[in-house]
């Protein structure tokens, strides 16, 4: 008989506990010479160590809690307020443990849902590589698991579609966890361990594993049971039962910690370069922006403003993070006065974030000291890490000179960097932002020692110990040095990371994916990564909008000039920036490669019309996002998810990636193609309203076919909003300079999609830019919150601004409220505030010079404002609604529309809004996939994208169920007009507000 023994940490027999009696508890199982404890936390959340470790063991001690790494932030649980345990059996009111006292494989039961989840078997536990095996069960998809790239081309695809999470290609240099590698045509990107798997089944079944192990670990998701490996001594793992998707996420961050508020300059666009060699260089951009009235919240800093960097050199720049004032130090980068310029930055409503590194090259004056101190990376010494004698550094020569590396896992090191140079140089001196850049990290010697981690009393300091943690470290010495000088420095911390792991969210930090190339197909990829970064618990991601390596765009291989994609492709990625990325930043190499000069800027690449478009969108909607940010603050709400994790019980969207919510309300699909003016959308069950156009849509889950990107010549992503949505806005125009605004405008602007049943939100205002902290280091907020609610009864909608509550420094306290009412196929007949009829006024001019009133605007818009009144006063505004015909709208499209200056093609037809036949009264079309690469293509063009022009318009007004003829025609520079050849065009308008598109050829 195989040696079993039971070891159970309780003086009472086995029966439930009352929740006045709560408590954690531990049982211990061991079967020749494994071990499991479990630990029980709470109802829903249970902690597991499997270990190779005899009894006495200290890393299997049952009378302390099991040890959690430098990911886990909350250590204290109140215990199961009801629990139970018959020997292998351990149960609370949610979860039910069985453990095979044969193999020490645990199966969990959901009791709630009564389904079985999964069962977790221990694999090879004696070994180095070990790992653990799950049991698929009923779970159909899995989630998260941080950032690595898969399928070229897509932004669908769960991790049982992808297949393996790999732990890191054996042929890359980084073979312990976190790295950096190539993917699609140029560039690199980040492979980032989040180890927090979300499974997925039908009917709200669903649970959550947390892997709380730093060491690299690969995923594989294609065989049954699943296998998921890593290195480690033992392995610690959580699990976490709840209700839905949500439910898990919020426990997860309960975990690891949720993300502070960003300051609101965050939410704005920072345009970004590799890199600026002088002040003029980002003045000259600032201007540029400003003469083309592009709103701008900042610049970031990289290499050249501590020196730049000398390939292999102890000689150079790197890690300085001193300013390089001097313009004869024998590079041609010049920073002088920093303090001043930072300064006149600030008073222009211009942030600066500057890079830092954790390389630090040998001839700068950081280097000496810090060897001197033992703050950097050091060698073995007879083969093993001596923590007495850490006086030999290591030494890089890379790319970026000849190096020591900080080492971060040392508080010393990490409040020596703070407190000599980071706070000097560039906190005190006004930098906003903290970016902190190779921090996989990318560059290292896998034989280097380190101050490490501390793990049940025994030191862990080898490289692979912490070189998954390695970039949390950093982030998180940012993140303390602020609460070090919090009494001089009320900034919040902010910064932007290539790598990190879980926790590093709650340090302040936004990650991006890294050194992409400049092609639609690798934006694609991103968005998938995108959909796993924000289960992970990731809320502020992006890209390097258009693309770090420009010779990944078509026909670019090394810089050859053919840049016929480049403007089409710019402009699409810089669309999507706008709604998903935190912070917009354009970025771009013009220092590695010297063949050509690359634009970032959006008034200087890209189409320049449609690039200010998007950006003032995004603008607009600043309160919106930040609302959601306090959500992620407080309730661990995703900023963006993608669609399943609102409707996980919809089998279509289970493995969508290609469309997002922006908050919970806010659905926009992504278009990742070349030429591609339309796609496919699809709508869950409900009615949706499109955002650009105010026509509604009931859908039972249903596909829209053939839905425009481009709306009155401007490329837009689709766009849908659910009825009952409440959305602040702020005023935008071109005076509009950053995220507060530029403009005596201080308008409460409101846009309402009213529905039957009462819908809420909640405004969060401060001043943006401030935080304290209690004596957890927990971030404290001065903020205002304005309720907001609407309904539709009858012919009746109602809005409700409540009285705000809360106070902070600087907040308006009186100010125009501004609804917009999207009224389905309705216009207003009055508009009272808190029962005082408001003037009616004709047109959008009156109504923007007068201090009160309402106007129908058209396209089911009614535009309502209260006059200037207090934000401690409630204000209701009520619409009288008269229904009007439902219209629909239909995209007509004009193929091989090849066009001389002063041409122009239209469509003609036999409805009104076609001309009646009148080529007087045809509307005109715009020439939206009419790309240089189209009229000029690159030498043996064979690339994506169309080879004709297509002019496009989305036409409104028209009748339902109505029979349409129509034909292209082109207006030629004499005045004369062409007409397409052969029969008319036909088409038939549908009962709903979209009846589709149609084309035809001249």
């Amino acid at each position: 008989m195989k040696n079993i023994t039971l070891l159970i940490f309780f003086f009472f027999l086995s029966n439930l506990s009352s929740s006045a009696f709560a408590e954690v508890k531990r049982a211990k199982f061991s079967n020749n010479g494994q071990a499991l404890i479990v630990e029980t936390l709470d109802n829903d959340l249970i902690h597991f160590e499997y270990s190779a470790q005899k009894d006495s063991d200290k890393t299997s001690n049952i009378n302390t809690p099991l040890y959690t790494s430098p990911m886990i932030y909350r250590k204290s649980y109140p215990g199961a307020s009801v629990y139970s345990q018959n020997r292998n059996v351990i149960e609370t009111s949610d979860i039910q443990v069985n453990v095979d006292q044969n193999n020490l494989c645990i199966s969990i039961f959901d009791k709630v849902k009564k389904a079985a989840l999964t069962t977790v078997c221990p694999q090879d536990l004696q070994q180095d590589w070990k790992g653990l095996t799950l049991a698929p069960e009923k779970i159909e998809n899995v989630y998260g698991l941080g950032q690595q790239f898969k399928k070229l081309g897509t932004a669908d695809g769960d991790w049982l579609s992808h297949g393996v999470r790999e732990e890191q290609p054996k042929w890359q240099e980084q073979a312990h966890g976190n790295g950096f590698m190539p993917f699609g045509s140029a560039g690199m990107v980040g492979n980032v361990q989040f180890p927090i798997m979300y499974g997925l089944g039908k009917n709200n079944l669903n649970y959550a594993l947390f892997l709380d192990n730093p060491y690299k670990q690969r995923w594989d998701f294609t065989s049954n049971p699943w296998k998921v490996q890593m290195w480690g001594e033992q392995i610690r793992f959580y699990i976490m039962t709840g209700k839905d998707l949500p439910d898990l996420r919020k426990d997860y961050l309960e975990l690891v910690g949720k993300p502070p508020v960003p300051p609101k300059k965050a939410f704005g666009m920072w345009v970004s370069e590799f890199g600026y060699k002088n002040w003029n260089q980002v003045k000259t951009l600032r201007d540029g922006l400003r003469a083309d009235k592009f709103p701008v919240d900042g610049f970031v800093l990289d290499l050249q403003w501590f020196g730049g960097i000398i390939k292999d050199s102890p000689d150079s720049r790197m890690g300085a993070l001193d300013w390089d004032e001097n313009s004869n130090d024998g590079n041609n980068f010049e920073f002088p006065n920093p303090i001043k310029e930072i300064s006149d930055f600030l008073q222009d409503g211009i942030g600066l974030v500057a890079i830092e590194e954790a390389y630090i090259s040998k001839n700068t004056n950081t280097f000496a000291p810090m060897q001197a101190a033992n703050l950097l990376a050091y060698k073995r010494t007879n083969n093993q890490c001596d923590a007495s004698k850490q006086s030999a550094t290591v030494i890089l020569k890379n790319w970026f000179g000849e190096a020591g590396m900080v080492d971060w896992s040392d508080k010393a090191a990490s409040e020596w960097v703070h407190e000599n140079r980071r706070f000097p140089n560039l906190v005190q001196k006004g930098i906003l932002g903290h970016w902190t850049d190779l921090g996989e990290p990318e560059k290292y010697d896998g034989n280097a020692c380190y101050e490490g981690v501390e793990v049940a009393g025994v030191k862990h300091n080898q490289h692979r110990d912490i070189h998954n943690l390695y970039n949390l470290f950093w982030n998180q010495s940012i993140y303390d040095g602020y609460f070090r000088h919090r009494d001089k420095i009320k900034r919040r911390p902010f910064i932007v990371t290539r790598s990190g792991a879980p926790g590093t969210q709650r340090y302040g930090a936004a990650m991006w994916s890294g050194d992409i190339g400049s092609n639609l197909d690798l934006l694609a990829t991103h968005i998938n990564s995108h959909m796993h970064m924000s289960f992970s618990g990731i809320d502020y991601y992006g890209s390097d909008i258009g693309g770090f390596r420009r010779e990944g765009v078509p026909y670019n291989e090394n810089h050859s000039g053919n840049l016929q994609y480049q403007n089409e492709m710019y402009t699409t990625w810089f669309a999507h920036g706008a709604w998903f990325d935190v912070p917009v930043r354009p970025h771009t190499d013009n220092s590695f490669q010297t063949a050509k000069r690359y634009e970032t800027s959006p008034n200087l690449v890209g189409y320049k019309q449609i690039n200010l478009a998007n950006l003032r969108q995004r603008y607009e909607l600043t309160p919106y996002y930040y609302s959601l940010a306090y959500r992620a603050h407080l309730f661990a709400e995703p900023l963006i998810a993608p669609l399943v994790f609102y409707f996980q019980n919809d089998p279509v969207v289970r493995n969508m990636g290609n469309q997002k919510l922006i908050g919970k309300d806010i659905m926009v699909g992504a278009v990742t193609k070349h030429g591609e003016y339309e796609r496919d959308i699809y709508l869950p069950q409900g009615k949706w309203v499109n955002y650009h156009t105010n026509q509604s849509l009931t859908s039972s889950g249903e596909w829209i076919k053939s839905f425009p990107t481009y709306i009155d010549g401007i490329f837009r992503l689709p766009t849908f909003v659910r009825s009952g949505t409440i959305i602040p806005l702020m005023h935008v125009d071109a005076e509009t300079k950053n995220v507060f605004g530029g403009t005596s405008r201080n308008d409460l602007i409101l846009k309402v999609y009213p529905d039957e049943k009462n819908s809420q939100f909640t405004l969060y205002e401060d001043d943006g830019s401030t935080i304290s902290y209690n004596k957890n280091k927990e971030p404290i907020y001065q903020t205002r919150t304005t309720d907001i609610t609407a309904t539709k009864s009858g012919n009746i909608a109602t809005v409700t601004i409540a009285k705000a509550k809360g106070a902070y420094k600087g907040a308006t306290q009186q100010r125009n409220n501004i609804v917009q009412l999207i009224a389905e196929n309705a216009k207003a007949t009055s508009v009272t505030v808190n029962g005082t009829k408001l003037p009616q006024i004709n047109n959008k001019t009156e109504f923007e010079a007068a201090k009160t009133g309402w106007y129908n605007a058209g396209e089911n818009l009614i535009l309502a404002k209260s006059g200037i009144q207090g934000a401690q006063q409630d204000k209701t505004f009520k619409f009288n609604l008269t229904t009007i015909p439902t219209t629909t709208s239909i995209n007509f499209v004009c193929d091989n529309a090849w066009t001389n200056p002063g041409e122009t093609i239209y469509v003609v037809g036999n409805q009104p809004q076609l001309g009646n036949w009148d080529t007087n009264k045809a509307k005109a079309l715009s020439p939206n996939v009419y790309h240089e690469y189209i009229y000029n293509p690159p030498p043996n063009h064979n690339g994506p994208g169309p080879k004709t022009p297509k002019w496009t318009s989305l036409i409104s007004g028209f009748s339902p169920n109505t029979s349409i003829e129509w034909k292209c025609v082109k207006k030629l520079s004499s005045g004369k007009w062409q007409w397409q050849t052969g029969e008319n065009n036909q088409t038939q308008t549908k009962n709903i507000t979209y009846s589709g598109s149609t084309k035809a050829k001249l």
